[in-house]
């Protein structure tokens, strides 16, 4: 069940993978947060799938497109990402801001 498992997911990944391609460089730069969220899930999903126990895998089975479905439901998740990587450029900011000063402060000395 595992490896069969494994290959669906792998199938699903393959078809993704190709029907991207298909699109203009334009496109695909477009979607690169999504292509780097599928390459992710897919990851994950191998990982998982070792721990698994049959039962789960087959439930799994049951459902279509596991890679896209997983994609939707993180794309509804309230995303930290950017709040955080604001508030560490913020704390950044303020300390090259004073180590700028800082050295203006000795250089003028």
């Amino acid at each position: 069940m595992r490896e069969y498992f494994l290959n669906r997911i792998y199938g699903e990944y393959q078809s993704y993978k190709a029907s991207v391609l298909e699109e203009n460089s334009g496109s695909i730069y477009a979607r690169c947060y999504e292509i780097d969220c599928m390459i992710n899930i897919y990851e994950i999903l191998k990982e998982f799938a070792m721990k698994l126990s049959v039962n789960e895998l087959e439930r799994l089975m049951n459902h279509r497109d596991i890679l896209k479905y997983l994609y939707e439901l993180w794309m509804k998740r309230s995303d930290s990402h950017y709040a955080e990587m604001e508030h560490h450029v913020a704390d950044e900011m303020k300390k090259l801001i004073s180590n700028t000063e800082e050295l203006k402060e000795r250089n003028v000395a």
